[in-house]
C-alpha cells in the first residue's frame, strides 16, 4: 500500500557516484510505490559579461547531457513502477529546480557527498539547501549509505509533529517489509525533568502527551496492519538521540520546517543536524498532505 501523495519520484543526478547511488534508491522506491520516476540534471549558467562565457555554458551543457546518459545507462531496461522513465536536462540551480518539483507532491531524492565536518557546517551543500527550503518531502542519500532496502526504519516525532511524518514512515516500512521504531525525545536536563515528574500537573500533562502519541501511532497501525511498530521514549539532545546507533543500512524519517540553510545551522534545526551527520538515508517531511490516517 503506497502513501497516497506520492505522485512520483524525482531524483537529481550530476554524474557523481553519490548521485547515481541516489538514482538507485529512487528507482527502487518508485518501483515499490508503483509511481513514475523522473531524472533531473541541471546546469547553472554564470552571470558574467566575459565574452568567453558562451564556451563555458556549452561545456556545462555537455557535462549535463553526459550525466543524463550515465543515468540512462545506470537504469538500463528498468521500468520503475511499470512506467517509463523521464530524463530531463534543465538550466538552473539544482536546489531551485528540484524544489519546484516538490511542490507538485513528488518525492525529491538527492545524493550527499562525503564532506568533512567543517565543510558540512560552514559550506553546506545542494542537499542541505534543498532539504531546508523545498516545500515538499526530500530524501538525502549520503555517500556510503545503502541504496537498497534498509535494515530498520526510525522516525522521530514530537508532540506537534506533522502527521505526514508518521504517514511517510509507516508507508516506507510497509512497502519494504521492515519494522518501525517511533522515537520521541523528552527533556534533556535530568534535574528539571525530575522536578516536572514530581509536579502532579506537569506529570499529568506528560501522560496526556504520551497517550496522544500512542493514539496517533495506533491510527497509522490500523491503516498499515502489516507494520510491526514500537514506541521508544528517551531523554537527551534530540538530534543526538535520533542519530544514536544509526548505520549506513538504516532509514530515518524526520519532520522539518522550511528555513534558510544558514538559519538551520545557527539555530540547530533538528532535521539539518540529522542530515549533516547521518550515515544513512534521511527523509525530511515538510508538507502537510492527506494528514488523516
Amino acid at each position: 500500500m503506497s502513501f497516497p501523495w506520492y505522485q512520483g519520484i524525482v531524483v537529481g543526478v550530476d554524474g557523481s557516484q553519490e548521485s547515481l547511488a541516489a538514482l538507485d534508491w529512487a528507482a527502487r522506491t518508485a518501483n515499490l510505490h508503483g509511481v513514475h520516476l523522473t531524472v533531473v540534471v541541471t546546469y547553472a549558467v554564470p552571470i558574467t559579461p566575459d565574452p568567453g562565457v558562451g564556451g563555458l555554458i556549452g561545456d556545462l551543457r555537455d557535462q549535463a547531457h553526459a550525466a543524463a546518459m550515465a543515468a540512462r545507462a545506470r537504469l538500463g531496461e528498468q521500468r520503475p513502477g511499470e512506467q517509463g522513465v523521464e530524463v530531463v536536462v534543465v538550466q538552473g540551480s539544482a536546489a531551485h529546480e528540484l524544489g519546484q518539483r516538490s511542490r507538485t507532491g513528488d518525492l525529491v531524492v538527492v545524493g550527499r557527498r562525503g564532506l568533512g565536518a567543517f565543510d558540512r557546517a560552514v559550506l553546506g551543500s545542494t542537499s542541505s539547501e534543498l532539504a531546508a527550503t523545498a516545500p515538499g518531502a526530500v530524501v538525502v542519500v549520503p555517500a556510503g549509505a545503502t541504496s537498497g532496502d534498509p535494515r530498520r526504519i526510525r522516525v522521530g516525532v514530537g508532540r506537534e509533529d506533522e502527521p505526514d511524518v508518521l504517514g511517510v514512515a509507516f508507508a516506507e516500512a510497509d512497502v519494504r517489509g521492515r519494522s518501525l521504531e517511533v522515537l520521541h525525545v523528552m527533556d534533556a536536563d535530568p534535574i528539571s525533568a525530575r522536578l516536572l515528574e514530581l509536579d502532579p500537573v506537569a506529570a499529568s500533562w506528560r501522560e496526556a502527551a504520551t497517550a496522544d502519541l500512542a493514539s496517533r501511532v495506533a491510527r497509522w497501525s490500523q491503516k498499515y496492519p502489516r507494520v510491526t511498530c514500537s514506541i521508544v521514549l528517551r531523554r537527551g539532545d534530540r538530534p543526538s538521540v535520533l542519530l544514536q546507533g544509526l548505520t549506513r543500512d538504516d532509514l530515518v524519517v524526520v519532520g522539518g520546517r522550511q528555513h534558510q540553510p544558514v538559519i538551520g545551522r545557527v539555530l540547530r534545526s533538528v532535521s539539518d543536524a540529522v542530515l549533516r551527520s547521518a550515515p544513512c538515508t534521511v527523509v525530511v517531511v515538510h508538507a502537510r498532505r492527506h494528514a488523516a490516517a
